[in-house]
């Protein structure tokens, strides 16, 4: 029996090894580089501690059962899902494997565990019978962007619980804290990836390959930097884009204004003007009417015989007369004096008036013209001289800034050449990191396929400068890459994509080779392989088997596999089984014990347990104990 030593960060276990390894490990890896380490401390930085035992050579970290794996997903509960009507199992660091007959409910379990991180939820997981179905994982984690974004509390871990109802409804919970699925789904991409046999995983997608590159050779920041640039840039085109558009409507606008201003200014229109016009033209359509009019009341006031002046003159002699008896019409007199006064002023006005009276035609014709392009003018730009000077006013406005869009789209050119130069630095820029990083990368799949059985095949990272058909940079939103992966499992065979390998077992290798290199730079720390060892066997299985134990290192790993050559090298060995009850099955999922694991193992090897399957079973056992 061995008891486990654990080293702590901030009060957590993120290594454990196993008594024996730890004062070799120590003085192999530490010693050496900080004489100042003890067994037993209980703070030591994580990044120094990696970066040390990273460089331990790798026959000391297989020997020695070295596990560097930050211990994520604690637990998961299921209950009434599929033909599951209740389970709870823990998990812990390292590999862990699910083993069982073919049906059992392996891959069911994945599948709640998908549900879990957001995955589509659809109303035939619910158990026959019941109304809900519910997952729920438990996390030991300290940092999320998501939960941190929203505000909730990670100080114990995270609990992440989804209800699915009969009625298509979901409830999500992230420590008790209620969220939709999209947030759901985007904190799970942050906890776990699940990679199966047919899916299309992450890694397959030329996106997420682009951004594996940018990881591997530390470009996200340069790559941020190009996005920020292209954003302005993006932005500045919209605007010229903008301005520019209907350049041919926003010049024949511009002709329209300028000779709406120049009409309305050409008329030189006066306030009161249209009013004056027209009782101009009322007099001279009437002029005969006037005429004669006047004449007749001049001769009344004073040419014709006892005219009105002449009438009242008499008046004013009678009254004076009058006064000289009584006193009392010297009133009277006097408003006939201001009577003879007025009627004499009123005689000189219409004699003035008939004689200015004159009929000129031209006049007439001029008055009345003016008053139709006045008229004009109003249905035009409105009712009244007011509004159309208002409209010419508002038009030399409008034409002004039409005008200036030009000077505008000057400017615009000039910072949008001056960013075209920048972005195009930056992108070249990272073009030539991405190759470097290319080629480092690819001779380390290479490697990795070769420890995986693949002793002709070929990997190669594929870069290309996307271009548009002149030649110029096509701008994307991370670069002007294109990048993809391409395979072949055998010499003279033409390199095709990734997500075009047809065999299940190569692709299963590849994407093990994959997430071995990547397992330094890839930030999600727990791997869920549902039967990644599709299609494979013998000494292919035995390299899958080392290489899932060495991702193991670097993160929690769970893999479902029907593989002994596998299961014998996990740290913690769970076993799905089902039985009939009743009318009903029940699954069950149980840690092994060492004598159980042994018999799991035994059945996996020949499908039966015979003592010389349990025998070959210990012998698995025992060869990976002692590495």
């Amino acid at each position: 029996m061995f008891l486990d030593f654990h080293i702590k960060l901030m009060g957590r276990p993120v290594i454990a090894v196993q008594d024996r390894a730890i004062h070799k490990l120590i003085d192999s890896c530490f010693h050496r580089a900080c004489p100042w380490f003890e067994q037993g401390n209980d703070i030591i930085s994580h990044d120094f501690l990696m970066h040390s035992i990273l460089k331990a050579p790798r026959f000391l970290l297989e020997s020695h059962a070295i596990i560097i794996s930050i211990f994520m997903l604690k637990e998961l509960s299921i209950k009434n899902f599929a033909i599951i009507k209740s389970t709870r199992f823990e998990l812990g660091a390292g590999l862990s494997v699910l083993t069982g007959e073919t049906g059992a409910g392996k891959s069911i379990i994945v599948d709640a565990l998908g549900l879990v991180l957001g995955q589509r939820g659809q109303t035939h997981f619910i158990k026959t019978g019941a109304k809900e179905a519910s997952v729920e994982a438990v996390f030991d984690v300290k940092e999320n962007p998501v939960a941190l974004r929203l505000g909730i509390p990670m100080d114990n871990g995270l609990i992440v619980r989804r209800h699915l109802s009969t009625a298509g409804k979901n409830r999500v919970y992230v420590n008790e804290v209620s969220v939709s699925i999209q947030t759901l789904a985007e904190l799970g991409s942050y906890l776990v990836d699940v990679h199966s046999q047919h899916e299309h995983q992450s890694l397959l997608l030329r996106e997420r390959q682009l951004a594996i590159v940018d990881s591997f050779g530390k470009i996200e920041e340069d790559v941020k930097i190009y996005a920020e640039t292209l954003k302005t840039y993006n932005e500045l085109k919209e605007t010229r884009s903008s301005l520019n558009t209907n350049i041919k409507e926003r010049n024949q606008r511009i002709d329209l204004l300028r000779f709406q201003y120049k009409e309305i200014e050409t008329a030189a229109l006066r306030e009161g003007e249209k009013e004056e016009l027209i009782q101009e033209q009322r007099i001279m359509s009437n002029l005969n009417i006037i005429k004669e009019l006047s004449e007749d009341s001049y001769m009344l006031t004073h040419t014709k015989e006892d005219s009105i002046v002449d009438q009242v003159q008499r008046l004013c002699e009678y009254l004076t007369q009058l006064a000289g008896y009584d006193q009392n019409t010297s009133e009277m007199l006097k408003m006939a004096a201001e009577m003879q006064s007025y009627v004499s002023e009123l005689s000189l006005m219409l004699r003035r008036y008939k004689d200015e009276v004159d009929y000129s035609p031209e006049r007439l014709e001029e008055v009345e013209e003016r008053i139709d392009l006045i008229k004009k003018l109003e249905k035009k730009y409105g009712e009244g001289i007011h509004n159309i000077n208002r409209y010419k006013q508002e038009a030399q406005v409008e034409l002004d800034a039409l005008l200036k869009v030009d000077e505008r789209l000057d400017a615009l050119d000039a910072e949008i050449d001056s960013l075209k130069l920048k972005l195009t630095h930056q992108a070249l820029e990272i073009s030539k990191k991405r190759a470097e990083t290319a080629c480092r990368l690819q001779e380390d799949i290479n490697s990795a396929l070769r420890e995986l059985s693949f002793a002709k095949a070929s990997f190669e990272i594929r870069q290309t400068v996307n271009r548009a058909p002149d030649e110029s940079l096509r701008f994307m939103g991370n670069g002007v890459d294109l990048v993809e992966f391409l395979f072949c499992a055998n010499p003279g065979e033409p390199l095709k994509p990734l997500h075009k390998v047809a065999s299940g077992g190569e692709l299963s290798r590849i994407m093990l080779a994959l997430k071995a290199c990547f397992a330094e730079v890839d930030d999600i720390p727990v791997l869920v392989f549902d039967e990644v060892d599709a299609g494979i066997g013998g000494e292919a299985a035995e390299a899958v088997g080392d290489k899932l134990k060495t991702i193991s290192l670097r993160h929690q790993v769970l893999c479902i596999t029907h593989l002994p050559q596998i299961a014998c090298r996990a740290d913690r060995h769970i076993r799905v089984s089902k039985k009939v009850v009743g009318e009903g099955v029940q699954i069950k999922v149980e840690k092994l014990s060492e004598d159980e694991r042994q018999k799991e193992l035994a059945r996996m090897l020949s499908g039966d347990v015979t003592d010389i399957s349990v025998k070959h079973a210990r012998q698995l056992l025992q060869k990976h104990r002692a590495k």
